[in-house]
């Protein structure tokens, strides 16, 4: 079971990653909207769906990203890696996208251990887009959909399902003063 409180501060700390994570300059500006389930999307429109999941012994979040392959997304993307090329293709493009998830999901995991809690997270992984319609096999106690906006031009979707151990409740809060700033530097374990 989640209570209130956590569900709460899980969606809170997932809003604030992506708006710190997703503005790589001032003039940037981004909008996330809590939705009741992921938008439609095109179905001829060429998607990836980046997964990570963040883990302690009593919870499991998978976090699901569903971005556009589109010219404004790759070229967000490489500002954010501050690529000099704005046209990312192959490899790399698959890299900007796991280390843009990376970064939100690692400021998440680090909000999470300042309410002293012990997770771990899993490397970004990819998989078919038509993959996020099957989240109910994963048994979640609670899943909260996001459609972020970034510049009104890039657009990506966002599914946060926490599944919780058998017989436990989930109950903690976050203090929102205490949740440190990062830039997204790596973490080495």
């Amino acid at each position: 079971m989640i209570n209130a409180n956590t569900s709460t501060a899980i969606d809170w700390l997932f809003e604030k990653s992506v708006r710190d994570n997703s503005v790589p300059g001032p003039e940037d500006h981004c909008v996330v909207t809590r939705t009741t389930e992921i938008p439609s999307t095109d179905e001829g429109a060429k998607r990836k769906l980046v997964v990570l999941n963040i883990s302690s012994y009593v919870f499991r979040i998978v976090a699901l990203f569903d971005f556009d392959s589109d010219a404004a997304t790759t070229a967000h993307l490489a500002k954010i890696a501050r690529r000099t090329d704005q046209t990312l293709e192959g490899q790399a493009l698959l890299d900007a996208y796991t280390e843009f998830v990376n970064m939100i999901c690692g400021a998440v995991n680090r909000g999470l251990s300042a309410a002293r809690l012990d997770t771990g997270m899993s490397t970004p992984f990819i998989l078919e887009s038509t993959c996020a319609s099957y989240v109910s096999i994963l048994g979640p106690e609670r899943v909260q959909s996001f459609e972020v906006v970034i510049n009104e031009a890039v657009r990506f979707n966002l599914q946060v399902c926490i599944c919780v151990a058998n017989d436990t409740t989930l109950d903690f809060n976050i203090d929102r003063s205490e949740v440190q700033e990062s830039s997204g530097e790596l973490e080495f374990f």
